[in-house]
């Protein structure tokens, strides 16, 4: 009871809020304008292109019972004829019968004659003409007494010109079916003609877009009963919104008219009313079908009965009937019953129902459009003065409710799928393990009637022989069903293991002929074995492809009654093909696509049942790369092809495993190649080097990591490889094979390692080679990881993934290492140039003042940059370098000589920060300072062909060899040393793939280079 009432509560709550922001939308919405007084407006201080088109609201000349343009009075009627006035809009109700004809006059003051102007009408109730200046613009129907009366009352546009001073607008309206109101019941808009127009743009789109809109979504959920048909809630509610659609068609700017023309007003009348109760009849219907337990039967069925009669009242009695008090029943009839469904759809919500809220929105925004229709029909507010928002928000609301419903029809699928493949694994178990246990007892009795059978102390009479000769022949069927089973279970496990290797396809053949041979003895069957002796071997599992064969023997004696069995063989189009074809009773067409299918049996069809030795040897041959094919004619006989991979010098050396790798290892021909190095997918965000000697193995890895964001190079040697990785451009992984000729595994990561650190460069190891002592000598030379073949592909991106987020962590603290730089400024540094300071603030003022300005200049380029930003301009880094530069220069004046080359074009240059100002610094700091003379640093930026050059030197000291070669080292004891340079150089690496270039000779000075792609700059 209390969901109920704060299901009420929120219902309200909803509802009032909806209905207060409309209302203060059409309030705040409406715009002061002028307002006609006895019959006259002024217009000539109304600036029409400012202030948009004039409502022409107010009291107008009003002649009840007269039309006075289409029955001129006489001189003397018109002399004794004074008009009344009448409020416009508004019903003339009050000073005339509601049927009846009358004419409205209002005279206009314009003081602009050169533009078009328009006019449009809306609800003129029932027929109307315009008359401006006394010619016809314009007309809905045909007004006129009874007799020569015609209804339509639709809304048009007319466009005329007028004259400066006052203009007579006249409109002659009759009504002679409507009983509840008559008159001009909407505003007229006046204005310029393109003003009109896109007013009646709007309008008739609006109406467009609405009908449009609801028709989409009732012939989609009636299409979608066809395919549902246990859920009648679906073809309810597409009703509905058909009938919601239908009603938009024939109100507002009555677009039907245009479609298919003038309807007469008894059967316009008649469908809107009809169209308005079926859908408050609809709602009503459709939430006792949806949500029946939430609803209320009694509440629901009066509503249905109210609406049947309401029906019927209008569909016999439309014009009779309307009153007002009768047309606000049925206005509040809808109102009630959209009322009603958002109230069940909130209670809904408050019981967890999916999706409930979605149609608890829906409905509020169906009880708007109510709300705006109800305001067009009592108080004459534009239907178009509302955006078409109800129809997009019901739209959105109805999608998203199907496509919460059919997510969760597919999770309960994905469930159920889940808790049948558990039983299914269940079932498989249990056969297996069933299966299992009947071996030793089948066995046992097996050998018990075979021990009987041979017994000499006590031996059994011709009888028995034959009862214990049919015992072991049933026994020996069970014991093969129960291995079948077994390899079953193992297969759908994918624990089924193969060996290929060469085989001699007819020695198999020939001893499962001898055997079955024997066992047919009491048949007139020959078994023969025309597999040629000179056939090339086949890569293959002897033991499963004996099987195989044994399996197709056995099906061929079961139901070959007599006559021949041949087995034979031929080399075609680089494969062995192999047939097993008999003379038996055949197959029935109907029946060949089960052939293949465990446990299908077509006994009841043709007398012939598949059980599991077919479909066992199907999955066998498809294991080892091949292909088992049936073709059959009724009582001609059955023939099975089976093909195998030849055995090549390409696959002789491959090792098989389970099921799982079996995609790894298929082998290819030996012809099969591609140019190397082969690069895939370019414009993968991270790239990998893969390198093996086997193009099969290359091939499957390409077509396992394109799917991924990867840029991958695949080369066939080691000596390809090392020259990829010697390229610009940045290596992100190395997937590398242990046994290659030429160059090993172990000699690439050796020389890998030379180049890239662990974490800067991983390299994961594969190999067929499986002892302990081959994964510590990868680990020693330098892998990340070791992967033995055959892999799983899964476990392969796995792993590939893991060394990717390594490399990644790296690329991180690099960053953090470079972000502590620029935040570090040296305190040597700084007491230096303070004391510089202080020194010139009592020799040179203003060389102090200049030294302060560019510490400050300094301290704040330091600081700038942000520690997340990975690229500046080229001119960045250089204003920060002209600065760090003057004020070295001011300490040291003529000691130093800043120079440099730099292209216009360069300036624009997107690099990492602070890559060019530490080198600058360390060429004056270590260069020239520790010349008494001082010297000169040159920064130069050159473009190359395929990327920049920067190059920094100095004339300064040199660098000794001995330092040289640990100042870029990855090393403990180059820490304090080279941090700066150690920074730039591993970011050059991350970034991209390059690295510093230091020369230098002692006394003559030092040079510090670098390359910067220019696809990556």
């Amino acid at each position: 009871m209390k969901r109920k009432i704060v299901a009420i509560l929120i219902t309200l709550t909803m509802l009032f809020a909806t209905y207060g922001m409309l209302l203060t939308y059409f309030t705040f919405n409406k715009k002061t304008m002028p307002m006609a007084a006895n019959g006259v407006m002024d217009l000539t201080n109304w600036a029409f292109q400012e202030k948009g088109v004039v409502r022409l609201d107010g009291q107008w000349e009003f002649y009840p019972n007269r039309l006075l343009f289409s029955h001129p009075l006489t001189s003397e009627e018109a002399g004794d004829e004074a008009p009344s006035f009448i409020q416009v809009p508004g019903s003339w109700s009050k000073q005339m019968d509601t049927l009846g004809v009358a004419t409205y006059r209002l005279r206009l003051l314009i003081d602009d004659d050169s533009v078009i102007y328009g006019m449009k009408t809306a609800a003129i109730l029932i027929s109307n003409r315009l008359i401006v200046n006394g010619q016809v613009v314009g007309s809905s129907g045909y007004p006129d007494h009874k007799d020569d009366y015609w209804a339509l009352n639709k809304p048009y546009v007319s466009y005329f010109t007028l004259k400066p001073g006052w203009n007579d607008i006249v409109i002659e309206v009759a009504n002679h079916e409507f009983r509840v109101t008559s008159g001009i019941g909407e505003s007229i808009q006046f204005g310029k003609a393109d003003q009109i127009a896109k007013i009646r743009d709007v309008a008739t789109a609006h109406d467009w877009i609405a009908l449009t809109a609801f028709l989409i979504m009732g012939l989609y959920f009636i299409g979608l009963f066809s395919q549902r048909r246990n859920d009648q809630s679906l073809v309810v509610f597409g009703l509905v919104c058909v009938f919601i659609a239908a009603f938009t068609s024939i109100s507002g700017e009555r677009v039907l008219f245009d479609a298919l023309g003038p309807l007469p007003f008894w059967l316009y009348f008649r469908i809107q009313m009809v169209l308005t109760i079926g859908v408050g009849v609809g709602f009503f219907l459709y939430v006792y079908t949806a949500f029946r337990p939430y609803s209320y039967r009694g509440f629901t069925k009066a509503g249905l009965l109210s609406g049947g009669a309401l029906l019927l009242l209008h569909m016999g009695f439309a014009t009779q009937i309307t009153t007002g008090p009768f047309r606000l029943v049925t206005s509040l009839y809808v109102t009630l019953a959209l009322l009603y469904a958002t109230y069940v759809f909130v209670y809904a919500v408050l019981n967890r129902v999916a999706g409930s809220w979605y149609l608890a929105v829906a409905a509020m925004a169906l009880n708007a459009l109510v709300l705006n229709q109800n305001l067009n029909v009592y108080f004459g507010v534009p239907i178009y003065s509302l955006p078409p928002v109800e129809p997009f928000l019901v739209l959105l609301m109805l999608a998203l409710l199907m496509s919460l419903r059919f997510s969760n029809a597919f999770q309960r699928i994905e469930e159920l799928s889940g808790q049948l493949m558990e039983a299914d694994k269940h079932k498989d178990d249990f056969l297996a393990r069933t299966s299992h246990e009947f071996k030793t007892p089948l066995h046992g009795v097996m050998n018990i009637s075979r021990s009987m059978l041979d017994d000499t102390a006590l031996p059994p009479t011709s009888g028995q022989r034959e009862k214990l000769q049919l015992m072991i022949d049933i026994t020996r069927k069970l014991s093969q069903i129960v291995y079948d089973i077994l390899d079953l279970s193992k297969l759908k496990q994918g624990e089924l293991r193969i060996d290929p290797a060469p085989v001699d396809v007819r020695s198999v053949v020939e001893m499962q002929i001898r055997f079955y041979s024997y066992l047919s003895a009491e048949k007139e069957i020959q078994l023969v074995n025309q597999v040629p002796a000179d056939l090339p071997l086949a890569y293959a599992d002897e033991i499963r492809l004996s099987q195989v064969i044994s399996n197709l023997l056995d099906n061929a004696i079961k139901y070959t009654e007599n006559g021949t069995i041949i087995v034979a063989g031929k080399e075609q189009e680089g494969l062995l093909q192999f047939e097993v074809q008999d003379t038996g009773a055949g197959i029935h067409p109907e029946d060949m696509p089960y052939i293949f299918e465990p446990f299908k049996s077509m006994e009841e069809v043709s007398q012939r049942g598949s059980g599991l030795g077919l479909s066992i040897a199907k999955q066998l041959i498809n294991l080892q790369g091949g292909t088992l094919s049936v073709s059959s004619t009724l009582d001609v006989g059955t023939t099975f092809t089976f093909t195998l991979q030849r055995a090549t010098s390409n696959n002789e050396n491959i090792a098989s495993s389970d099921h799982s790798s079996a995609s790894y290892i298929q082998p290819l021909e030996n012809e099969y190649s591609f140019p190397t190095p082969y690069i895939a997918n370019a414009a993968g965000k991270r790239t990998i080097l893969i390198v093996d000697d086997q193009y099969v193995n290359l091939k499957v890895l390409l077509d396992t990591l394109q799917s991924h964001d990867y840029r991958i190079i695949a080369v066939k040697d080691g000596y390809e490889a090392l020259r990829q990785i010697d390229e610009p451009g940045r290596i992100d992984l190395v997937i590398l094979d242990l046994m290659m000729p030429g160059m090993s595994g172990y000699e690439v990561c050796q020389e890998i390692r030379k180049r890239y650190s662990l974490l800067e460069l991983p390299v994961l190891m594969v190999t067929a080679a499986i002892q302990p002592q081959d994964k510590v000598a990868a680990y020693q030379v330098g892998a990340n990881d070791y992967l033995p073949k055959p892999f799983d592909l899964e476990e392969l991106k796995a792993r590939i993934g893991s060394l990717l987020a390594m490399k990644e962590s790296l690329g991180r603290a690099v960053y953090m290492e470079v972000a502590f730089l620029q935040s570090q400024i040296k305190p040597h540094f700084l007491y230096n140039v303070l004391n510089s300071i202080v020194a010139s603030s009592y020799t040179d003022i203003e060389r102090a003042r200049s030294m302060i300005i560019a510490l400050a200049d300094y301290l704040r380029g330091s600081f700038r940059f942000s520690n997340s930003d990975k690229r500046i301009e080229l001119d960045e880094e250089f204003k920060l370098i002209q600065t760090y530069v003057q004020i070295e220069q001011a300490r040291f004046r003529d000691r130093i000589c800043f120079q440099y080359e730099i292209p216009e074009e360069a300036y624009r240059l997107q690099i990492p920060p602070l890559l060019l100002q530490p080198l600058i610094e360390n060429a004056i700091r270590h260069g020239i300072g520790d010349r008494i003379e001082g010297g000169t640093v040159k920064l130069i930026v050159q473009r190359l062909e395929e990327d920049w050059l920067f190059v920094v030197s100095d004339d300064g000291v040199g660098i000794p060899p001995d330092r040289m070669k640990i100042l870029l080292e990855h090393s403990e004891s180059a820490v304090q040393q080279g941090v700066g340079l150690r920074n730039i150089d591993k970011r050059l690496r991350f970034e991209y793939g390059t690295s510093l270039v230091l020369t230098s000779e002692p006394g003559h000075g030092t040079s510090v280079a670098f390359h910067i792609p220019n696809g990556l700059s």
